[in-house]
């Protein structure tokens, strides 16, 4: 097999013998072995005209740009004259070489072949699978650290976890307040238009609340949390791991998900109830300021029918219970995400994509699974 150099200990040389008409290539022909000027003030003496071989036999390594640099050598005896020019003594994966460099213009790049339709759905159902398979190995690593921290807590991080309070809680709060508002709004005034028509104003109160409180704050959070804060952490550890902090972690003898995932973890379950409140808060307000000003419902009997309407406290109860497995949705799908990045910056993007597009997806099937669960118990 050719040898791979990383040091060039001995240099590509040509040798002409006239007697015998033959050019022989010794040493290593490899990018770091190749010296043109020397090559080419061989060939100042060749003889034009007649029958040249070119003889490998005392060729000690030959890589891809050697094989360029025998088959351009060829070329150019050609252009000067030579009448036949025959390659011999050369090692079978010499040649085999040889041949791949001729057949491969170094103009027109190799075109990947093309998969056929089965293929192309096998290889998407394999990738989804290892997919869904590293995602539960990385389920079960967080779980053990998690119990680590159960039965230890000393090992939990509690600045970390401050930290991450204000930076993935606090400082989401106006983003939430400001959407669960509007969405309040454009509930209020879509569905009040037709209960006006019925002479139905004061039951805006129920729609607004029952789908705020059941539906709307807690999906609408979760949306959030998972485009904002899901993909900082995806890009974050990302970050890290191209920069070997991980690996450094390691070295340490501290595991990466005690560091860096637990601790978000922790903090997101915390946050995502105070967030739904909040964003119930605001999408109830959204509802009192189209009523008020659209549907002659006062700001006091809105706040006095609130109460009273059909399954409110149960629905308020319903929306909570989803935070904290949107919370473990959203944390662990950007910490795995960003724990698979390989390469450069690209590989962040793309992981930082797939974190969200992801953390949405599972959040909404969730979200429906959770109805037809609430829905069988009457809730």
């Amino acid at each position: 097999m050719p040898k791979d150099t990383t040091q060039c200990f001995i240099p590509a040389y040509l040798h002409f013998d006239i007697a015998a008409n033959r050019l022989f290539l010794s040493g290593s022909w490899t990018s770091l072995c190749l010296n043109d000027q020397a090559l080419n003030a061989t060939l100042q003496t060749i003889p034009i005209g007649g029958k040249i071989v070119i003889d490998g036999r005392e060729l000690e390594a030959l890589d891809t740009t050697g094989a360029m640099a025998i088959l351009h050598l060829r070329a150019r005896l050609e252009q000067a004259g030579i009448s036949r020019i025959d390659l011999e003594r050369f090692a079978k994966p010499y040649q085999h070489l040889l041949s791949l460099v001729k057949e491969t213009p170094a103009d027109k790049p190799l075109q990947p072949r093309q998969l056929g339709l089965l293929e192309h759905l096998g290889k998407i159902s394999l990738d989804i699978l290892m997919d869904m398979v590293a995602y539960l190995a990385f389920i079960g690593s967080l779980t053990t650290q998690s119990l680590r921290w159960l039965f230890n807590p000393r090992r939990i991080r509690l600045r970390e976890i401050l930290a991450e309070i204000q930076v993935a809680g606090v400082n989401a709060l106006f983003i939430v307040g400001l959407l669960s508002f509007l969405m309040g709004v454009v509930i209020a005034y879509q569905g009040g238009g037709p209960l006006d028509q019925y002479g139905a104003n004061v039951f805006i109160v129920d729609l607004v609340g029952l789908t705020i409180l059941r539906e709307i704050a807690p999906l609408v959070t979760a949306i959030i949390m998972a485009g904002r804060t899901g993909s900082a952490y995806t890009a974050e550890i990302g970050a890290m791991r191209i920069t070997e902090e991980v690996d450094a972690l390691r070295s340490l003898a501290l595991h990466p998900l005690e560091i860096l995932a637990l601790p978000k973890l922790a903090a997101l379950i915390i946050v995502m109830p105070l967030l739904i409140v909040f964003a119930d808060l605001a999408g109830l307000a959204g509802g009192i300021v189209v009523s008020d000003l659209m549907l002659g419902v006062g700001i006091e009997s809105y706040i006095e029918r609130l109460p009273q309407t059909f399954l409110m406290p149960s629905s308020f109860w319903v929306g909570l219970v989803k935070a904290p497995v949107y919370a473990l949705i959203i944390t662990s799908i950007g910490c795995h995400q960003g724990f698979q990045v390989r390469g450069g910056a690209t590989s962040v993007g793309y992981a930082t994509t797939r974190s969200v597009v992801q953390s949405i997806f599972l959040v909404i099937v969730v979200d429906a699974l959770f109805s037809i669960i609430f829905n069988k118990l009457d809730l």
